[in-house]
């Protein structure tokens, strides 16, 4: 069976380990302070496929771990909290997979708490901006939306060398 590694990244309560829990279910965190420190999502089969996801805080001061995390990782998703737009770390996060040729999707997550029109600027700025980005996935790790158009992008991945 093909084992495909896949690290979740994005800024400090964007909803990666919510998204998470709702793709997986039960999911191994460690826990800080109420913050997510250190993840191991767990796996899932998609398409005959062992997916395997990993996560990284979104504390800046973890920047040494989302490097860990990234050698020898076949795709990342990044997660952006549409209500709050990209920020900074998301910036240094996207550059960082372009310049290690790692191919990404990007989730929009929180679609539920912003309106059209801000949603549609800043899907205007990522394009605009990052036209690297195969895909964006607007949905709502809270609410589900979006999770069958995820699990369907990752089910047509392929192990890279």
């Amino acid at each position: 069976m093909e084992k495909i590694k896949v690290v979740i990244l994005g800024s400090e309560d964007v909803g990666k380990t919510t998204l998470m829990e709702n793709l997986l279910g039960n999911i191994g965190k460690v826990e800080y302070n109420k913050t997510t420190v250190a993840i191991d999502y767990g796996s899932l089969i998609l398409n005959g496929k062992k997916i395997h996801i990993f996560g990284t805080p979104g504390q800046k001061r973890f920047h040494f771990m989302r490097e860990l995390t990234l050698k020898g990782v076949d795709f990342a998703i990044v997660v952006l909290d549409s209500s709050k737009g990209i920020m900074d770390l998301d910036k240094k996060i996207i550059n960082t997979l372009n310049n290690m040729n790692i191919p990404y999707l990007i989730f929009l997550n929180k679609i539920d708490i912003v309106n059209r029109e801000n949603l549609n600027k800043l899907l205007y700025e990522i394009k605009e901006n990052y036209k690297d980005c195969c895909h964006i996935i607007e949905g709502s790790g809270l609410n589900g939306v979006g999770l069958d158009k995820l699990k369907d992008i990752l089910s047509n991945l392929t192990y890279r060398k």
